[in-house]
C-alpha cells in the first residue's frame, strides 16, 4: 500500500475510536452520592439484632427522595429491602428497612476476624433514581466485640 492510502486509514480508524470513546463517556450518567445513617450505629456482638435494621438515606447536595426509585435499592449490591422504604417524619431522609440478620451478616464479613474491641464497618447502598440516574453512598455500623468473661 502507499503511504497516502495507510496515513488515510489511520486517520480514519483514529477518528473512530476517539468519536466511540466520546460517546461512551457522554451517554454514562454521573453517580450521584448518597449519606447513609444506620439504626442503630453501635451494635455489641452479645445483644439481639435489631429487627429491621434501618438505613436512613439521603443526598449530598440535598435532592427530592422521591424520585429514588425503591425496586432498584440494594445493599452492598444484593439484598433488597424487607419492606417499602418510608420518609423520615422528623428529618428529610428515606427510611429504608433491611433485615437485621443480613445486615449483621455483612458487619461480620467485612469486619474479618476480630478480637476484643470496636470496629467501624462501612456498608454500601446503591440504587437508581427514576430516570434511571444511579447513586451509591456507605454508611458506618460501629460493631462492638466485648471481652469475654473469665473462669
Amino acid at each position: 500500500m502507499k503511504a497516502k492510502k495507510l496515513t488515510l486509514i489511520s486517520i480514519v480508524l483514529l477518528a473512530g475510536i476517539l468519536v466511540g470513546a466520546v460517546a461512551i463517556m457522554g451517554s454514562s450518567a454521573k453517580e450521584l452520592k448518597l449519606k447513609v445513617k444506620w439504626t442503630p450505629r453501635n451494635y455489641a456482638i452479645s445483644s439481639p439484632v435489631p429487627n429491621p435494621w434501618n438505613a436512613e438515606l439521603y443526598f449530598a447536595p440535598p435532592r427530592p427522595l422521591d424520585d429514588i426509585d425503591p425496586t432498584t435499592i440494594l445493599l452492598e449490591g444484593m439484598y433488597a429491602p424487607i419492606s417499602d422504604p418510608y420518609p423520615s417524619t422528623h428529618t428529610a431522609r428515606l427510611i429504608v428497612p433491611f433485615d437485621g440478620y443480613d445486615v449483621l451478616m455483612l458487619v461480620l464479613l467485612k469486619a474479618g476476624h476480630v478480637t476484643p474491641g470496636e470496629y467501624r464497618v462501612y456498608l454500601e447502598i446503591t440504587g437508581q433514581l427514576d430516570d434511571g440516574t444511579p447513586f451509591a453512598g456507605e454508611g458506618g455500623i460501629n460493631l462492638i466485640v466485648p471481652e469475654p468473661n473469665g473462669p
